[in-house]
């Protein structure tokens, strides 16, 4: 009984905290095409989505500064999610994400890559989509129904390679999220093993809410999918958790899973919790071991 309590528990602590662990939800309106003081090139891209009684998705692309000089240079790209209550604009309010990327290319310590901020949220419909609002973070935990991950290959990886000049493979793909987002991560790289090759879980949980279990074709079988995952291992699987964050007992057993089970990857654990602050610190890390 307490193994079914738990993992509620635990969602209901997660929405409870959100104002506390500093969840942004980015502004309602906002000209992100018009930020400066960055090297590189931002976009805004509003995109046709497969999901039903939701026509259209936005997600916001960052472009290396030198995209457009070399008309024949290709690109691999990272994929970050933002959390419950996130939308396409939270990494960007929340830890300057174009700043981070561009420190750390300055200094070599990053590849130049194309950064997708995809919108991950369950909409009921196109009266919820405006400018990409927020939802709210209860809502995006017990509503999950599979349809923004279901169409995620379609309608943001396949737009994006269909846009851009991009590694168009698995070795010239990163995903990556944070908390809500990782959860989506382990299962969309999950889901679609031959997607990505670099998988960034940035304070995830790894089994979803209860609603989830009439969507087993996005959320069911993770441990045979982990099987076939592995079977053509990443070349970069990371975990990332803060010691105090309130997932960490779960995602220690997870890492012993993974580790019992000769699935090789990467477990980093830093002090604090579930907090924008890790979150950035996690994202740096992990932007250094991509495409390297």
């Amino acid at each position: 009984m307490m193994k079914k309590v738990l993992p509620f528990l635990l969602l209901v602590l997660l929405a409870c905290s959100c104002s506390m662990a500093r969840y942004a939800r980015g502004p309602e309106s906002r000209d992100i095409e018009g930020l400066s003081g960055y090297d590189g090139i931002i976009r805004t891209v509003t995109y046709p989505s497969r999901e039903p009684k939701l026509s259209e998705r936005r997600m916001v692309v960052y472009l290396p500064k030198d995209y457009y000089r070399d008309s024949l240079k290709r690109y691999p790209v990272m994929y970050l999610l933002h959390g419950a209550r996130g939308n396409e604009k939270t990494w960007i309010d929340s830890a300057d994400v174009f700043r981070c990327i561009d420190t750390l290319r300055r200094a070599g310590r990053a590849a130049d890559f194309i950064l997708v901020l995809p919108n991950m949220n369950n909409y009921r419909n196109d009266r919820d989509y405006k400018n990409g609002r927020a939802i709210p973070a209860t809502r995006a935990f017990f509503t999950v129904n599979g349809e923004v991950e279901r169409y995620f290959a379609d309608d943001v990886v396949r737009r994006v390679d269909s846009l851009y000049r991009t590694v168009a493979r698995k070795s010239g793909r990163a995903i990556a999220g944070m908390s809500c987002g990782a959860l989506q991560t382990i299962y969309l790289s999950a889901n679609r093993p031959e997607l990505f090759d670099y998988i960034g879980l940035f304070s995830p949980y790894t089994y979803p809410t209860s609603a989830a279990k009439y969507h087993r074709d996005v959320y069911g079988g993770l441990g045979w999918k982990l099987k076939r995952q592995f079977a053509n291992p990443p070349a970069f699987y990371g975990i990332y958790i803060g010691k105090t964050d309130f997932f960490y007992p779960h995602i220690v057993l997870f890492d012993r899973r993974l580790t019992r089970l000769g699935y090789a990857h990467k477990f980093v654990v830093n002090p604090g919790g579930h907090e924008w602050y890790n979150w950035s610190d996690f994202l740096e890390g992990f932007c250094q071991e991509i495409f390297r």
